[in-house]
């Protein structure tokens, strides 16, 4: 049986969680960014989304790599490790002195950043209490939410008053200290499952990938960030080039949509209430809903279209914790190359957000927001149709 102080708990809950917002964040920071690297480097926009993109793809990788590494080695440990190559790492990029170094230190960047989400997600499972994990995870998943804001917000703050390459540098600060706090964390418990040799690891894989609720969840999961990233993406063109809003205006948009991870607060009592299924289809269907909303009234009513993207982020908020306990559930004991999987094809997905965006926006944003609602609603019709099966509830039994 897991023990752990009050005290503990919420110390290892709140650095998690401000650890996810740290290093997510690195997804993010372009989009804000996307005009100095224009400049920085003389390239085309459609050159320049690519600064995302390739970290994202670079990011999925990484995921497979460290959540499957999370079942075989000890969680903290991996997590230090890889917060300290990516101090190093982000110190580089903002070295690069042309476009092609950048692109492939973003890419490493991302490798490297993915050491943290998938590895923490499985850290969670093991030294938190099995009553607090439903919340936790959820503080967790809406730190990485959090990140899909803060992270424009610091960006666009420090880059506006020190440049492009001070973004980078300060994230590099910050990362120093989340390494030195990061020691107090609980050592995580031997676990007498965790693959020894690489049979074991494909053996496992063979085992995940035969169960058709977690391959639904898979492929819902690639919805998820990439309809946050193209959104946010097409808000910022939408709110610069058509709405004419001054960065102090944009900046309040970004504010005011955070709003909407309020959701994620609550989600581990629905999950528990609920089940992750239920709340994962109305989180989708609230997404849904906020993307029509804003493709409607993006150029009629700016009250009315700022509550809409509000409920998008809300939907998202809580369609992200929930699907996460859908797949550790599922997951069993390879809940870490689960959530590994999880991870690839998310961030799949938030690869495709800028490209989506760049592709759709000529259209304008309304038809962005449209096509990505068809896109959350299918995921919602998709993630229903695989209903709790008579294995769901055994592996529930055993996690419980």
């Amino acid at each position: 049986m897991i023990e752990m102080s009050k005290s503990r708990l919420a110390y290892t809950a709140a650095l998690l969680t401000v650890s996810g917002i740290a290093i997510v964040s690195l997804l993010y920071v372009m989009i804000p960014l996307t005009p100095y690297v224009i400049s920085e480097f003389s390239v085309s926009p459609i050159h320049a989304v690519w600064a995302s993109s390739i970290f994202s793809m670079a990011f999925a990788l990484g995921n497979l790599f460290f959540g499957t590494l999370s079942d075989r080695v000890p969680k903290k440990r991996l997590i230090l490790t890889g917060l300290i190559l990516l101090v190093i790492c982000t110190l580089s990029v903002e070295l690069a002195s042309s476009f092609t170094p950048f692109l492939v230190l973003r890419a490493a960047q991302g490798f490297l950043a993915a050491s943290f989400p998938p590895v923490a997600l499985a850290y969670v499972s093991e030294v938190i209490p099995p009553a607090q994990r439903p919340s936790v995870i959820s503080y967790l998943s809406c730190g990485f939410l959090l990140a899909g804001v803060a992270g424009q917000i610091f960006s666009a703050e420090v880059a506006a008053s020190w440049g492009m390459k001070a973004v980078f540098a300060s994230l590099s600060v910050i990362y120093v200290i989340l390494i030195v706090i990061s020691l107090r964390l609980p050592k995580d418990l031997p676990n007498a499952e965790r693959p020894a040799n690489g049979p074991g690891v494909f053996e496992a894989f063979r085992a995940l990938v035969r169960i058709p609720a977690l391959l639904v969840a898979y492929g819902a999961a690639v919805t998820i960030l990439m309809s946050f990233v193209a959104m946010f993406f097409g808000l910022n063109e939408f709110a610069v080039q058509q709405l004419h809003l001054s960065p102090d205006r944009i900046l309040w948009l970004r504010l005011i949509s955070m709003i909407g991870m309020v959701a994620a607060l609550f989600c581990g009592s629905w999950i528990r209430r609920f089940g992750p299924v239920r709340v994962l289809v109305a989180g989708f269907l609230t997404a849904a809903a906020g993307l029509a909303g804003e493709a409607a009234l993006s150029g009629v009513n700016m009250a009315l279209f700022i509550a809409a993207t509000v409920v998008f982020v809300a939907g998202i908020a809580a369609a992200v914790p929930s699907i996460i306990s859908r797949i550790g559930l599922l997951g069993s004991a390879a809940r870490g190359m689960a959530l590994a999987l999880y991870g690839f094809f998310v961030f799949v997905g938030a690869s495709l957000g800028p490209i989506l965006a760049a592709a759709l926006m000529p259209f304008g944003f309304a038809a962005l927001c449209g096509t990505l609602s068809v896109i959350m609603l299918a995921a919602a019709v998709s993630a229903w149709s695989a209903k709790p099966s008579a294995n769901d509830e055994r592996l529930n039994a055993v996690n419980s």
